[in-house]
C-alpha cells in the first residue's frame, strides 16, 4: 500500500497549541490488501533490513502532486515539498517492521528554516504511529499520533532545543530507533531523546516535512536506511 497524508495544522513550535486536521490522501483503494501485509521477521543485530537510494520507486512510496504539497523522486533523493503554512506532510513505505533502526540524511532545499523534519516509525494508518521531528532552527522531539492527535513525548509537550542540530541548507543526519518500548532519537551522531511507549508494535516506516508560519518549504532526503537494533 502507498500513502501520502496531510496534516493542515499541526503542534507546532514552544507555546503554539492547534487543532489538528488529518486529510488523507490515499492512492489506490487497498486498505483491505494492506492489512494482510505481513510484519518482516526479526534478524541479527546490523543486518540491513531496507536500504534506499532513491534510483527508483521499488519500494513503492507515496508519490504525489497537489495543491498543499508534493512528493517526488528527485537527483536520486526523495523530495517533499509543503506548500502549505501549518502542514504536515508525509509518505510511507510499503513493508512493515518490529524493531527497527532508521537512518536518514535531511536538508533544507527551499524555504524557511522553521520548517520540521525527520522519520516515522511503526505505522498504523493515518491515526496512529511515532515520528521522530527535527527543525533546522535548532529543535527536536519524539511524537506519538495517536487517534489523530500529535502528542510530544516530553513533560511540556513541546519541541527541545539542542546545539547538534545543524541550522540553516546543512545537512543533518537523522537516526531513529524502535526497539520494544524504547523510542530514540539521536541526530548527527548524538542522542537527544530517549522515551518508553508501548502503544504500537510494528508498521511500516517512512519520511516527513513540514511548514510553521511560513509556507513552500522544501526538504531533501536521501541514504535511507533500515537496519535491525
Amino acid at each position: 500500500m502507498v500513502e501520502i497524508n496531510e496534516i493542515q495544522e499541526v503542534k507546532v513550535k514552544i507555546k503554539r497549541l492547534l487543532v489538528i486536521l488529518v486529510l488523507p490522501f490515499l492512492l489506490g483503494a487497498c486498505q483491505v490488501v494492506d492489512s494482510l501485509t505481513p510484519v518482516e521477521t526479526a534478524a541479527a543485530p546490523g543486518t540491513v533490513l531496507f536500504a534506499d537510494d532513491f534510483a527508483n520507486n521499488n519500494a513503492h512510496w507515496g508519490i504525489a502532486d497537489t495543491a498543499k504539497g508534493a512528493v517526488a523522486l528527485l537527483y536520486q533523493g526523495l523530495d517533499i515539498q509543503v506548500k502549505q503554512a501549518n502542514a504536515m506532510m508525509w509518505t510511507v513505505t510499503q513493508k512493515k517492521y518490529a524493531d527497527i533502526q532508521v537512518d536518514v540524511d535531511a536538508v533544507l532545499l527551499n524555504g524557511s528554516q522553521d520548517d520540521a523534519f525527520g522519520t516515522i516509525c511503526r505505522f498504523q494508518d493515518n491515526d496512529h504511529f511515532y515520528g521522530f521531528l527535527v527543525t533546522h532552527d535548532g529543535y527536536y522531539g519524539i511524537f506519538k499520533m495517536q487517534d489523530g492527535k500529535l502528542v510530544l513525548a516530553n513533560a511540556d509537550n513541546d519541541l527541545q532545543y539542542s546545539d547538534v542540530i545543524r541550522q540553516g541548507g546543512v545537512v543533518n543526519h537523522i537516526q531513529a530507533t524502535c526497539q520494544g518500548n524504547v523510542l530514540k532519537l539521536n541526530v548527527n551522531g548524538q542522542l537527544l531523546a530517549m522515551i518508553e511507549d508501548d502503544s504500537y508494535a510494528s508498521g511500516k516506516v517512512g519520511l516527513m516535512a513540514a511548514a510553521y508560519a511560513s509556507p513552500n518549504v522544501e526538504l531533501f532526503f536521501d541514504h535511507f536506511l533500515v537496519t535491525q537494533p
